[in-house]
């Protein structure tokens, strides 16, 4: 059936239509880790299933790999206890801590993607009922609505501040990144959003800017203009502005978006970033890493689409 409204959730978007999206990040719900078990199941298939005389199991592999990552990653034996993998993934799911439940997501996202391509045996093997993309699409209707600020992109989890910059400017960044020749300056990308999922701040806002000028090398080999491999990130709006990536009658207009370029997201990365923290550790807020993820998405999307 998918998503339904019911009553109670009616009632309260109306009392909240208007306000501002918020979100929290460090607790999960009991219903939002309930829907999430309940979404992978259909989305992922049967955790497993015994057969023969002598009672054996059969694990579903995809919970399987998803659990030997799990361990594996994060140095234990095991987490629950269970006969299937998935079982003993979705029993953990259910108190585990924030953080432990957020990588699990993750793999869930990652498992998602696999499922997708899997052949319609599988599919029936494991009594598959929802398709990796709709399940996607529900996860981050279910995690919007619990007002949790994480959202699967690109088969990854990434923490949200905003629901409308997430939208209107990290979306559009990841598309259009997604294109062939644009492999680094998203792998960059997400890697700034996975750090600052992460908490770790000044790597994030470091990545993100490597984001920016791996942009604009890519359309420049695209296009085959010349520049310095390791120019900075003014050398290479430079290079843009006498190549006329963008028209001369927008010139004018753009100034302080070319002066934003220059001086704001690369003074950040400098600043915070790219040097020596010396003999204090420097820390960076987190709204300044969340500032630098924004800013970065929307100079991606504004050359990418010039470049067009």
């Amino acid at each position: 059936m998918g998503i339904f409204d019911l009553f109670s959730k009616r009632q309260a978007d109306a009392e909240k239509s208007g306000d501002a999206d918020t979100y929290q990040y460090d607790s999960i719900p009991m219903p939002l880790r309930v829907q999430v078990h309940q979404i992978a199941l259909e989305a992922l298939g049967r955790v497993g299933e015994y057969s023969g005389h002598w009672g054996g199991k059969e694990d579903n592999d995809l919970w399987a790999e998803m659990e030997r990552i799990y361990l594996r990653e994060r140095g234990r034996d095991g987490v629950a206890n269970g006969d299937f993998a998935g079982e003993r993934i979705l029993q953990f799911m259910r108190a585990c801590s924030t953080e432990e439940w957020l990588d699990l997501l993750d793999l869930i996202a990652v498992g998602l993607m696999i499922a997708g391509k899997k052949n319609e045996y599988w599919r029936e093997t494991w009594q598959v009922k929802q398709d990796a993309g709709q399940a996607r699409e529900e996860l981050n209707y279910r995690l919007r609505q619990a007002g949790v600020g994480y959202q699967i992109e690109e088969a990854r989890l990434m923490r949200v501040d905003s629901e409308y910059l997430h939208a209107e400017v990290v979306k559009p960044a990841l598309t259009l990144l997604s294109g062939k020749g644009f492999e680094g300056p998203r792998q960059e990308f997400l890697s700034a959003h996975k750090h600052y999922r992460e908490g770790e701040h000044r790597q994030a806002v470091g990545m993100a800017a490597n984001a920016v000028e791996s942009t604009f090398k890519a359309i420049f080999d695209q296009k085959g203009w010349a520049y310095n491999k390791g120019a900075r990130i003014s050398d290479l709006v430079k290079v843009a502005r006498e190549r006329k990536l963008w028209p001369d009658y927008l010139d004018a207009s753009f100034d302080q978006l070319v002066a934003t370029l220059q001086s704001g997201l690369p003074k950040i990365r400098d600043n915070d970033a790219s040097h020596g923290q010396g003999a204090s550790p420097k820390n960076v807020p987190s709204y300044v890493a969340a500032y630098a993820l924004h800013l970065a998405a929307s100079k991606i999307v504004f050359i990418a689409e010039a470049a067009k």
